[in-house]
């Protein structure tokens, strides 16, 4: 029977081995997003990014979702991002 995850355990992404152990401890994103006060889809959204705030980070491992299954704790500040300048564009072409 052909199954959707790897062949080999060791070959899972992060993503599959969090959605198994959520199927096998019960758990869904919408009571995830319920103890984090917020929707079932922001608590997916927040699991499957490649990094998520350190406060949100600590709240899951705290629910009891090993700190491996997560994105890399990271707290990023919101805007845009900044621009590079003039100078920092030519020493780049001069290398």
């Amino acid at each position: 029977m052909k199954t959707c995850f790897a062949d080999n355990l060791t070959d899972l992404s992060r993503e599959e081995k969090l959605q198994i152990f959520l199927n096998r401890s019960g758990l869904t994103f919408k009571a995830i997003g319920g103890k984090l006060d917020m929707s079932g889809t922001a608590a997916a959204k927040l699991c499957r990014g490649e990094t998520i705030p350190v406060r949100r980070h600590a709240e899951l491992v705290a629910l009891g979702i090993p700190a491996e299954y997560l994105p890399r704790p990271e707290d990023i500040k919101p805007g845009p991002k900044p621009r590079r300048s003039l100078a920092t564009e030519s020493a780049i072409v001069a290398a």
